[in-house]
């Protein structure tokens, strides 16, 4: 089973994957994405930082942060098993709707076509790019509405339960 926690992007379980990440983002653009990146955002009321962990070790992660009033930015959806980024990315959603925001953007980099299909299979689409990535041409910027997490399938519970 796999369970999603609420997490401090700066434990040693958040920081493997967030590390693994950054790794296989220098590996295949060249650039690890560190300035796109700063875990004190994840601290905010109005943020999250998820890890997925089956049997104790963590093996999926994501966040988001505050963008602008009514919505937020999904940022290091990362998973060492398939499937359970998906679960991430389903509670992320729900976790946006519930904190109320109405839009969930994101950017990802052109050469990350695996980041791309990704988000693309789970209803994101194209958006002009938005605030630092409108000066960088090598991301890509997508949002969802949280009209439309309600409107898609739910997570399964049966997969799913919350660490206390």
């Amino acid at each position: 089973m796999i369970e999603i926690c609420r997490a401090d992007p700066k434990s040693f379980q958040s920081r493997e994957l967030i590390d693994a990440l950054s790794a296989s983002l220098l590996k295949l653009t060249g650039n690890p994405a560190f300035e796109r990146f700063d875990e004190g955002e994840f601290y905010d009321d109005k943020a999250v930082f998820l890890l997925a962990k089956r049997n104790g070790v963590a093996i999926a992660c994501g966040g988001f942060r505050y963008l602008q009033p009514g919505v937020c930015e999904i940022k290091r959806v990362y998973s060492h098993q398939r499937g359970a980024g998906k679960l991430v990315l389903q509670e992320l959603e729900q976790t946006a709707l519930a904190f109320g925001y109405q839009q969930i953007n994101l950017a990802t980099r052109q050469a990350n076509t695996l980041a791309v299909k990704f988000y693309l299979k789970h209803g994101y689409h194209a958006i002009a790019p938005f605030g630092p990535y409108v000066e960088h041409q090598h991301y890509l910027s997508f949002a969802k509405s949280t009209a439309d997490v309600q409107q898609s399938s739910a997570i399964k519970k049966a997969q799913l339960s919350y660490c206390a």
